[in-house]
């Protein structure tokens, strides 16, 4: 996929109206947030080895199950919820945790592994 600056602009520009949203500032419904959210990894090109890049995954693929089983009625609530549930279980949450609770450095860990954070 050839990506123009444009394409990065309006995906921030989203991302702006998506976290507002988050904050209880914006104007998006559920339903909206979660069709927003859910094309939050379509500019992600490195999906095995960022943490970054895993979250975005994660937070979209959240939405898109969301609304595919119907969950529309407190979908913001329900997305957020369930997007850190799955995130806690991605080898990224559970490395960093285990490097922090043993005093190390997760960022070293994270180079050792040949991840991003």
């Amino acid at each position: 996929m050839n990506r123009k600056s444009e394409d990065y602009r309006e995906a921030a520009q989203e991302a702006l109206v998506q976290a507002k949203t988050l904050m209880g500032e914006g104007a998006m419904s559920d339903r909206e947030f979660l069709e927003s959210m859910a094309h939050a990894d379509d500019l992600v090109d490195h999906e095995d080895n960022c943490g970054h890049c895993g979250m975005q995954i994660v937070q979209a693929q959240t939405a898109r199950d969301l609304l595919a089983e119907g969950e529309i009625l407190d979908g913001i609530a329900k997305w957020v919820a369930e997007h850190r549930r799955r995130w806690q279980e991605t080898k990224y949450f559970k490395l960093y945790q285990t490097e922090k609770a043993a005093g190390r450095d997760p960022k070293k860990a994270f180079e050792k592994c040949g991840w991003e954070m």
